[in-house]
């Protein structure tokens, strides 16, 4: 009879909830974003389109907003939240062209 012992890939099962492992992410509070206006052709009806990329202050990426149309674009200040630190708020008062 051949014994086969079973031992766990990363230490020791601790039967953790995935709430208690992580920690609660730090509240980062409002910042405001650089953001810029790009045109761009919609596929689909040929009409020119616009989007607002907003370079985030909290994750150093770059996040993509719907503008609307090109000729009359929707750059009015918003809010938005980090995808990638979902605890931080960033607003684009300004936009360039």
């Amino acid at each position: 009879m051949n014994s086969t012992t079973i031992l766990p890939l990363f230490g020791e099962d601790t039967e953790q909830t995935e709430a208690e492992i992580q920690p609660t992410p730090a509240a980062l509070g409002m910042a405001a974003a650089a953001a810029r206006l790009v045109a761009y052709r919609d596929a689909h009806d040929g009409e020119q389109r616009a989007l607002l990329v907003v370079d985030c202050p909290f994750c150093d990426h770059q996040h993509v907003h719907p503008a609307g149309r090109a000729v009359a674009p929707r750059v009015c200040p918003r809010l938005s939240r980090c995808v990638g630190r979902p605890t931080g708020v960033y607003y684009f008062p300004a936009v360039t062209r």
